[in-house]
């Protein structure tokens, strides 16, 4: 209860500071006034990344051999969801929440755990590797000498290779070390390394992870451009990266704080103003809060969606 208590102040404290940097008036006046149609895109963008993680998720499980539909994931994806608006920990709550849902459904823990635990590594392994792999492309085509100079063409792009070849190598790695694993996490390991087919499944979450992460993008970088934020897309593209990732840390509620003041670094990189990348990153937290409110609504459902 303290450490929670204590991720709420700090979240909250966090996103004041950035807030009060910006000039608090600024950012509310921009907020004020966003363009209607960037919106409804951006908002829509969000949703359907959500419906396309639900189906990653769904693939997830079938190669696990949980038995679960596609609509009772779908719909505790977004509770899932609910459950990261409001309580502190990143995305921990909601994918406790997951879990759950899918080990009431009478699924062994290890693999409810590990269907979860792959699902979230999956969105963040691609959205390390978009995020790199655009910035090795931008780099070779002399169009981020001014934001990073310095920064070498193959380096980058070595790096982004490895993130994309990491499951391959993890998988590699964990084959060998699995016997030598504390005792649950050596059951996990065994419980992916007993499934066929791994190769097809990296493939498979490659093209879902892309959708989602794409779809992602596209909804912060609507929200940019509703507040007046017209940058490039490619850049969006980069910055999406670090952002999301820090969103991601389970040290606040629902990414507010981490969020913003990583957009307002990320972003300043690339000219952006403090208010207007700030307004882009509330933006993007309301396109999650409003499907928060909707995953609220399914728990009114009474029929059993398992």
């Amino acid at each position: 209860m303290t450490r929670s208590l204590l991720r709420l102040l700090g979240g909250l404290a966090l996103f004041a500071l950035v807030l009060w940097f910006a000039d608090p008036w600024r950012v509310l006046q921009v907020l004020g006034r966003p363009d209607p149609l960037w919106l409804l895109a951006g908002f829509a963008a969000a949703v359907v990344a959500s419906i396309t993680s639900a189906l990653r998720w769904h693939a997830l499980a079938e190669w696990l051999g949980l038995q679960a539909t596609r609509r009772s994931l779908l719909f505790a994806y977004w509770r899932g969801i609910t459950a990261n608006t409001v309580l502190p920990g990143g995305h921990l709550g909601g994918d406790a929440l997951r879990a759950l849902h899918l080990q009431r459904a009478g699924h062994s823990l290890v693999s409810v755990a590990a269907s979860v635990a792959l699902d979230r590594l999956s969105g963040l392994w691609m959205l390390a590797t978009i995020s790199l792999t655009t910035t090795a492309l931008a780099l070779s085509l002399d169009m981020l000498q001014a934001a990073l100079p310095g920064i070498s063409v193959p380096l980058m792009t070595l790096v982004a290779l490895l993130a994309l070849i990491c499951p391959v190598l993890a998988w590699q790695v964990s084959d060998s070390a699995r016997r030598r694993l504390p005792v649950k996490l050596g059951q996990m390991l065994n419980t992916l390394h007993e499934r066929s087919r791994p190769l097809a499944l990296y493939f498979s979450q490659m093209l879902w992870s892309t959708g989602v992460q794409l779809l992602s993008i596209m909804a912060f970088a609507c929200g940019g451009h509703s507040v007046g934020l017209d940058l490039s897309w490619w850049v969006y593209f980069i910055a999406s990266g670090p952002i999301f990732l820090l969103a991601a840390l389970p040290i606040s509620i629902g990414g507010w704080g981490t969020r913003e003041a990583a957009a307002v670094v990320t972003l300043g990189v690339f000219g952006a103003p403090r208010d207007l990348a700030i307004a882009t990153a509330i933006l993007y937290g309301l396109f999650a809060a409003l499907q928060g409110l909707l995953g609220a609504l399914t728990l009114l459902q009474t029929k059993d969606t398992d």
